[in-house]
């Protein structure tokens, strides 16, 4: 009587079904995806079905740390350079999501590698693209990235923005929801021209940046912003902000001394707002209040404000007379104490 088959017979049933090569090309996708790339394309060997399987890979990221030797940092570019350049030159499909690592100057070079995969991604369909390059003069943005019109997230850092390329508002980025950018240059009003362009645009968040022109930002759809950075014209109108953060850092002259002059309308700012929960308004940022308010001129009350954290000089009347108001017309606000576990400044504000 057959009680069932030996565990030699099911170990060589199951080395026969060879379950790797079978499954979907949906999760084989998502199996490269989560491998650093270097180890996706050693799947080459695991069976004739995984040859050329990374070659399709949607998800790409590219990090000079894997190709780090510890020996000659130059050879370590060049090797993760030309790994790059030959893994996009077989890449056969639709590529959407794309992140790049480096501390490769030669990929910024003008005409250099970063132009040319840039070019190759526009025609890609591409969702999501992250370039976090630790270099040491910034580049200016491709010309090429405006062509990605599919984008929905962008991560950019060390770059330089001009107007020269800016799609016009009609075709822009439709689909972008979120654009972090990170020690950014920029040039006129690019930034409140590239904003114009992503209709709906719900999360802006730059630090580190840098701008001697006026910066107009003008945005309906606008939920979260975060600007830290040196600037000397800011003008915002985003009525339906829940969350703002702005930072203004000192910059000094030739001679050393340390300056702001910045222009910010920022009371006028703050009156439009109808929906924000949480105001930071930290480094210089209050040295642009002026004397008098208009939140005072037309009172209104943030029902929905919880949260503001202000960086303040409380020797300054016209600081902490803001400082006052804003407070003033904050019903709702939720008191915290740094060091100070949550549940102790619940039974505090309890009593």
């Amino acid at each position: 009587m057959d009680h069932g088959s030996s565990p030699t017979k099911i170990c060589k049933s199951v080395v026969n079904e060879d379950i790797i090569s079978t499954l979907p090309e949906a999760l084989r996708d998502k199996i490269l995806c989560c491998l650093p790339i270097k180890e996706a394309v050693g799947t080459c060997l695991l069976s004739r079905t995984w040859r050329y399987t990374w070659a399709s890979m949607t998800e790409l990221m590219f990090r000079r740390a894997d190709f780090a030797s510890g020996n000659d940092n130059a050879d370590d570019d060049r090797r993760f350079l030309k790994f790059t350049d030959m893994f996009l030159f077989l890449h056969n499909g639709p590529i959407l999501k794309f992140g790049l690592n480096t501390i490769a100057n030669e990929m910024v070079s003008t005409g250099g590698h970063l132009y040319r995969w840039m070019l190759m991604l526009s025609r890609n369909k591409i969702k999501e693209i992250q370039l976090q390059t630790s270099i040491r003069d910034s580049y200016k943005v491709p010309s090429s990235f405006f062509s990605c019109d599919e984008l929905e997230y962008v991560y950019l850092r060390a770059c330089v923005f001009t107007s020269l390329h800016l799609p016009p508002p009609s075709k822009g980025f439709k689909q972008l929801h979120t654009l972090r950018l990170e020690y950014v240059t920029v040039e006129g009003n690019s930034l409140g021209d590239l904003v114009a362009s992503c209709p709906n645009l719900e999360k802006l968040n730059i630090r580190g940046l840098y701008s001697k022109s006026n910066i107009n930002i003008r945005s309906t759809k606008l939920k979260v912003l975060k600007i830290e950075g040196w600037f000397t014209h800011l003008n915002l109108h985003a009525p339906y902000l829940t969350s703002v953060w702005i930072g203004l850092e000192l910059n000094s002259d030739t001679d050393g001394a340390s300056t702001t002059r910045c222009n910010f309308n920022l009371s006028p700012f703050i009156a439009s707002l109808s929906d924000v929960e949480t105001i930071r308004f930290h480094g210089h940022i209050l040295e642009c209040v002026e004397h008098e308010f208009l939140i005072l001129k037309q009172p209104k009350l943030f029902n929905r404000l919880t949260e503001i954290s202000l960086e303040i000089n409380l020797g300054d009347l016209k600081e902490a007379n803001f400082a006052l108001c804003l407070f003033q017309h904050a019903p709702n606000l939720r008191f915290s104490f740094p060091g100070i576990p949550w549940y102790q400044q619940c039974i505090s504000g309890n009593q």
